[in-house]
């Protein structure tokens, strides 16, 4: 479970030392600014804080508790994030009528890229996943742990809603780069080599 929380442990330390730099400058007195610039003020640095509605979602459907989280650091028109994401995969998309109650614990690290300033409209980004399966046999009632490496790109839409918080939807393709898979007798589960996924964040930043 270590391993899982490297990521956000790191990203959690740049997010805490932008957060207390931003109050020391807000400590600072400074030029009111105009209603005619805020448009156009742009944001060269920030930290952002996301969850996805899918996980929870998909895994309600299963009968199970899911979960995601991002904690992301974002430079000019860049933004790379850290994400933690827990799910259950219902049995009638699994796959395999021989194998039961999938359980993912997925995270990754993802580079995007920003058309606009500000952190809001169009992004396109990639990056490399790791998820830990749990999947538990019919034919003799045993579980099965094993690994993917994915590799994914995507794309989304940042609505500003009110100041800084945001609605994000947003698409990804996932490519399975490994061959891992669990035989018994004589069937077999692998996960899908190429897997679409469709969902919307809602998040905030400084």
């Amino acid at each position: 479970m270590k391993k899982q929380f490297t990521l956000f442990a790191i990203l959690f330390s740049v997010a805490t030392t932008i957060s207390a730099q931003s109050v020391s400058n807000e400590a600072k007195p400074q030029k009111p600014i105009q209603n005619s610039e805020i448009d156009s003020l742009i944001i060269k640095q920030t930290v952002g804080v996301a969850i996805d509605l899918l996980p929870p979602i998909l895994s309600a459907t299963a009968g199970d508790f899911g979960y995601s989280a991002q904690l992301w650091y974002g430079y000019k028109k860049f933004r790379v994030r850290g994400v933690i994401a827990g799910f259950s995969t219902p049995d009638n998309i699994t796959g395999n009528d021989d194998f039961t109650d999938l359980k993912t614990t997925a995270t990754a690290l993802i580079f995007d890229y920003f058309l606009k300033n500000n952190f809001k409209g169009w992004w396109f980004g990639t990056g490399m996943e790791q998820w830990n399966n749990n999947i538990t046999s019919k034919l003799n009632d045993q579980d099965y742990h094993f690994k993917n490496y994915v590799a994914t790109a995507g794309s989304g839409y940042i609505f500003k809603v009110y100041k800084n918080f945001y609605i994000e939807p947003w698409a990804a393709i996932h490519y399975v780069m490994d061959n891992n898979k669990i035989a018994v007798e004589n069937t077999e589960y692998k996960t899908k080599k190429i897997q679409g996924e469709l969902s919307c964040k809602i998040g905030w930043h400084f």
